[in-house]
């Protein structure tokens, strides 16, 4: 009772903005992530049922984005934010308790639908929590705070992993689980304290139909929103499937193997950095040049990766690379948000998300055919993409106000 009057007293004097930094930083602690494979392995599960499992969590939260940022739109964003922490820790304990490939298989599911509740409501929650004025801005910097303390979170997670669980044996293992789930459960508990802005109102929400309607027609009818999503796809970094080819590069290139775990670690760190100064970037170099610079560093260190098979450069590259991906992220999410309606927020930003896992997925497949072939070209590929998307599709700067960006940048360089 002591440890809850506690929080809840420290977290009203938080904003909204830096509560669902506190949650994202608790419900990011997956200790348990490096060690799966192993785990999963030991409970009788062939590679091709493991790999199974995480198709099956990315066509469940693919399935459930659209239906999900409804209901986000009609329940509200902070009871949908809400209840995707429910579902995360429920698919974390099921997990616990699954001894079947169906019950894993499950678990997953629930898994997936727990992501996409909190894919459209999270940002649209914190983003009608900002005061009005220039809320592109701010939304950048507080996704970049976000996005900080999930790596924080990361890095914390990893290494602690490292530590607890190095010999593999099956108690350590699960320990690791049982300490995500006491991760998430505290940050359920904080997402309690969460409060919805005066004036939002949750009641008498529109219908489903009409929701979907005026995101379609906003999305179908705003330009500077279609080029935006455009470049979101075009320059896409495959941040997913970085985590997952790094290894095999990692590999190829004849680095030990103590530095897979750390050299995440320290990307993840480096990532916080990103994060943290990815808002600076519009102030400086204006929204364009600020999403080339962006979006194409990316395509230029993929590029490199594909040269180089030094060990030592590796390391660094990837280390770099995985902060790198990272630093579109809060700026495209302040420009999105800036194009859509407060009424129907999260379903727009469940439709422009599904759209991004379906391209994402399909060239997860050409790229992991391209691997298993030729791990430099299809490195070399993903670069040029990168480049190519960031260069050629430019957004305008029509709309951005000169003089107040001006002043922003002398604030910004103090």
């Amino acid at each position: 009772m002591l440890f809850s009057g506690s929080l809840w007293s420290r977290m009203q004097g938080l904003s909204t903005a830096q509560r669902v930094a506190v949650i994202s930083f608790f419900g990011q602690l997956y200790f348990f992530v490096p060690v799966m494979t192993p785990y999963l392995r030991g409970e009788g599960l062939s590679m091709a049922q493991i790999a199974g499992l995480q198709t099956v969590l990315l066509w469940a939260q693919l399935l459930m984005e659209v239906p999900t940022g409804v209901l986000a739109d009609r329940l509200g964003h902070r009871r949908s934010y809400q209840v995707a922490l429910v579902l995360s820790v429920s698919a974390e304990i099921s997990f616990f308790f699954a001894h079947t490939y169906e019950m894993f298989l499950l678990s997953q599911a629930v898994a997936g639908t727990g992501f996409a509740f909190a894919s459209g409501s999270v940002d649209a929650y914190v983003y009608e929590s900002l005061p009005t004025g220039n809320r592109t801005q701010g939304m950048q910097r507080a996704r970049g705070g976000i996005g900080a303390a999930i790596h924080l979170a990361s890095v914390i997670a990893y290494g602690t992993t490292a530590l607890v669980a190095a010999d593999l044996t099956r108690p350590r293992m699960v320990l690791t689980l049982v300490m995500g789930i006491a991760g998430l459960s505290v940050a359920v508990l904080i997402s309690l304290t969460l409060r919805d802005r005066p004036g939002v109102v949750v009641d008498n929400r529109p219908t489903s139909t009409s929701l979907l309607r005026t995101s379609w027609n906003v999305i179908r009818g705003n330009r500077q929103l279609q080029r935006v999503m455009l470049l979101s796809l075009a320059a896409n970094a495959f941040g997913a499937h970085l985590l997952v080819f790094y290894q095999e590069y990692f590999l190829q290139s004849g680095v030990l193997g103590r530095w897979f775990g750390l050299a995440l670690s320290l990307g993840s760190v480096v990532a916080i950095g990103t994060q943290m100064v990815a808002w600076r970037m519009v102030p400086l170099l204006g929204t364009r040049w600020a999403m080339i610079v962006a979006t194409g560093i990316p395509g230029v260190l993929y590029v490199a990766m594909a040269l180089n098979h030094d060990p030592v450069l590796a390391v660094v590259l990837f280390i770099i690379q995985w902060g790198a991906v990272q630093l579109s992220g809060p700026l495209f999410a302040g420009i999105f948000n800036e194009h859509l309606p407060d009424h129907a927020r999260a379903t727009s930003l469940s439709l422009i998300s599904g759209l991004v896992t379906i391209y994402v997925g399909a060239m997860g497949i050409l790229l992991g055919w391209l691997a298993g072939r030729s791990l430099p070209l299809m490195f070399g590929l993903m670069g040029c993409l990168v480049l190519l998307g960031a260069l050629l599709v430019r957004l305008d700067p029509g709309g951005e106000d000169v003089p107040a960006m001006r002043e922003e940048r002398q604030a910004v360089l103090g």
